[in-house]
This record gives structure tokens, sequence and C-alpha cells, in this order.
């Protein structure tokens, strides 16, 4: 069973990403662990400060344990400690080149599918998509590491715009005609549960 939440900002400007998390729990939080992938903040990492307040969240909500882990550097294996999967935002092609390279894709895919709760916020939610296409329609410049295989994790058929506001509206439609799909728009205070 997939428990997976699409998030444009997180837990300081969506005050309902707390609510929809604890919702899919089976266990009490002090009985759980997590970890954020910080590999998308190519310059700050765990000094991301999304990172850290949503570490500092998680704590305040009672989780046993809450880590860092860069899938650049850190050995995906050690994604299967952990129930809950935060997949901080920042740079989707980085992210997900680094995720493919090191299996860390394989596993959180393996994760989602035993009842782990997968939360991908901003560049993190788009990479749980079939591929980031809308990325690279709207934001070419960030491929820094020339990715050519946009196809991403596929954890859900939900393409995410996030961050949006009423002034892009006209661009996002005309992806949508381009590509023939619906695109799902989420203002910093909006989150998906998948």
């Amino acid at each position: 069973m997939k428990n997976i939440i699409l998030s444009s900002h997180g837990f300081q400007k969506n005050k309902e990403l707390k609510k929809q998390l604890l919702l899919l729990l089976l266990k009490p939080t002090k009985e759980l662990s997590a970890v954020i992938i910080t590999t998308a903040s190519v310059e700050w990492k765990e000094k991301n400060k999304h990172a850290v307040a949503a570490r500092e969240a998680l704590e305040n909500m009672g989780f046993k344990k809450v880590d860092f882990l860069d899938v650049e550097f850190d050995n995906s294996e050690k994604l299967k400690d952990y129930d809950i999967i935060y997949i901080n935002g920042g740079n989707p092609f980085y992210l997900l080149y680094h995720l493919k390279k090191n299996g860390a894709d394989i596993i959180i895919k393996e994760l989602s599918k035993k009842g782990a709760v997968i939360i991908g916020v901003s560049g993190g939610g788009v990479v749980l998509g079939s591929d980031i296409n809308i990325v690279n329609y709207f934001d070419k410049k960030s491929n820094i590491i020339g990715l050519e295989d946009l196809s991403a994790l596929g954890l859900t058929d939900i393409i995410i715009y996030p961050h949006y506001t009423q002034e892009i509206e006209g661009e996002v439609k005309k992806f949508e005609s381009e590509f023939n799909c619906k695109v799902k728009r989420l203002t910093d205070e909006q989150s998906i549960i998948v």
C-alpha cells in the first residue's frame, strides 16, 4: 500500500501537512523513525533551512529518530532503517540523478510497497511522479548535470507544479496542452495525499 504525500513547501507554510502525515501512520510516532534526504539542496545539504525546519517539525511530532541522509555520498541501504522518507526540495535534476545512481530510487519504491510513508516536497515531490518533464519545461537551466533521462520514480502518475501562483497559469495550461496531461497546482500551503 502506497502512502505518499506530495507537498509544495513542507511543514513551515503547510499547517495541514502534519495532520496528513499523522493520518497515514499505523503506529505512534515514538515508535517510528524518519529520514530527510538532503541531496537536492546542492550547496547546503543538511544545512538547508527547509531541511533543518523539517527535522525540527518531525522531532516535535515525537519521532524516536530523525536523521539526514544524502544519497550523493551516503549508502542508500540506510534508507531501509526508516519508516518515513522525507525528500527535501531543491534541484530535481541533481536529486533524480543521484537517486538513480546510488540505487535509492529502487529502495524507495520497495519501501513504498511495504507501507513506508514517502513525503516529497517541491522538487522532492516532482521526482516521485513518472518524469520531471515539467521542470525541464519551466527551468531547463537548472539541469546542471546534463541529465537526459527524465523518467522519475513513478510512485504516482500525478504531475505537480509546486509553488504555484496564478501568474503562471497560462504557462501551466500551455504545458498541459503540449504534453496532453493534467497538472496539480500546489501553492505553498497545499499538499496531496496519494
